[in-house]
């Protein structure tokens, strides 16, 4: 499973603020909560592509930036896909071969 940009960029956002002493207050946490998305969902986007991509978790900080940041899924089916697939791709990672 690959980020798609949109996705990539609003995870690196993501990312940023939570660094941030109020970052409810800022935009992709704002999007967030307009969504009612558990900030561990996007954790779980965010492992999966440090482990697909082979990069370290801080990785995401520095992975995209833009100026028009918005909500990469158009409907929630669409979310729960993204991140049915997401899961998956770590399950497989991370599941002991033998």
């Amino acid at each position: 499973m690959k980020l798609t940009q949109n996705e990539l960029e609003f995870l690196s956002a993501w990312a940023r603020e939570e660094w941030e002493p109020a970052c409810y207050r800022l935009p992709a946490h704002r999007l967030q909560l307009a969504h009612g998305v558990p900030g561990a969902q996007l954790l779980t986007f965010i492992k999966a592509w440090t482990q697909i991509e082979q990069k370290k978790d801080q990785d995401i900080l520095e992975a995209a930036t833009t100026e028009e940041l918005r909500w990469p899924w158009d409907t929630v089916e669409g979310f729960r896909d993204r991140l049915a697939k997401a899961e998956g791709a770590l399950r497989l990672l991370l599941t002991p071969r033998g």
